[in-house]
Order: structure tokens, then C-alpha cells, then sequence
């Protein structure tokens, strides 16, 4: 089985945008929305494309799109930095280390300060993101509940240094306090 993490190029955003698909509808019991009149959630990946501030980065298996990652600048509790805007792994892919070679991928492609959300009654990823981030960090984050403005829920804070490595050797990292 092969493995590829990268930026997602001009010819991915069709997949992009049907994963987004998926991705709202296996969350759509906790994320209210509404399908638009074509029957679709939509989601606009306009700044991802531009890549400037904004970030999309694809994961194949076996050269088939199997997730997505979305970078955002930081905005919930840092200031400055990043958030993981949206993530996703097809089902086929999870629970063999796909979730987290494309977290690892995401993480060395933009060092820094990092805040990774989970939406309330979102216990599987609050669990994954708990270990991800822990395998990345040796357990150096910091979990706060948001409980009040426009995006509430659990939020793990931590710093990525650079030249952490994607795939392979020990990371460099810093709890962020």
C-alpha cells in the first residue's frame, strides 16, 4: 500500500469538494446545516486554492483521494498561527495510520503555534486528535473547553518547531501554555 501527503494541486479540489461532501454529512447529527437547492452542503475552497494564508492538503492511498486537511490562520484562541480548519479520512482508511501520517504531513508543512478544535458530541476525534497530537508532542499541549463566541467546543493548543519531520524521527515540539 502507498502512501502520499501532500498539497493538494489544481486537478484535487473536484475530490476535495466531494469529500467535503462526506465530511459534512458524517457530521451533520452535530453540525447544523442545511443542503442547498442542488442537494449539496457546499463549501467554499476558494481561499484553500489560492494558498495564501489558507491551505489544502490531500491524502491518497494507492494513488485514490482518501482524505483532506484544511489550514486555516489561527482563530479561535490563538491570535497568531494555525487551525485546523476541517479534516477527514474516508472510512475505508481509518484505524491504519492514515489520520495520522496526513496530521504529521499537515503539521511539518507549517510549523508554529497550532490549535486543533473538536465540536461538542465529537468524541472520535476528540480521541484522535488527543493521540495525534500527543504522538507529535510527547503529551506537550494544552486542552481548553471554548465555551462562548462563534466556534465552541474542545480546542488542543501546542507548537510545531520547524524542521519537524513529517515521517520518521523524533519530533520537535513545545507545549504551548
Amino acid at each position: 500500500m502507498s502512501l502520499e501527503c501532500r498539497l493538494a494541486q489544481s486537478a484535487d479540489f473536484a475530490a476535495l469538494s466531494r469529500m467535503l461532501e462526506l465530511y459534512q454529512y458524517e457530521l451533520s447529527d452535530i453540525w447544523d446545516q442545511e443542503l442547498d437547492a442542488q442537494g449539496e452542503y457546499g463549501y467554499d475552497t476558494s481561499k484553500h486554492r489560492q494558498a495564501q494564508g489558507c491551505f489544502a492538503h490531500i491524502l491518497l492511498v494507492d494513488q485514490h483521494h482518501a482524505g483532506f486537511a484544511l489550514v486555516a490562520p489561527a482563530m479561535v484562541t490563538l491570535q497568531e498561527g494555525f487551525w485546523m480548519e476541517q479534516f477527514f479520512v474516508l472510512k475505508k482508511y481509518r484505524k491504519a495510520g492514515n489520520g495520522l501520517a496526513l496530521a504529521r504531513h499537515v503539521f511539518a508543512c507549517h510549523p508554529g503555534a497550532w490549535e486543533v478544535g473538536q465540536m461538542p458530541g465529537n468524541a472520535a476525534a476528540r480521541e484522535f486528535w488527543r493521540h495525534a497530537i500527543a504522538t507529535v508532542t510527547r503529551g506537550a499541549f494544552a486542552e481548553i473547553e471554548v465555551t462562548q463566541g462563534w466556534w465552541q467546543g474542545t480546542v488542543q493548543r501546542f507548537t510545531v518547531a520547524a524542521g519537524y519531520p513529517s515521517i520518521g524521527t523524533s519530533p520537535r515540539v513545545n507545549a504551548d501554555s
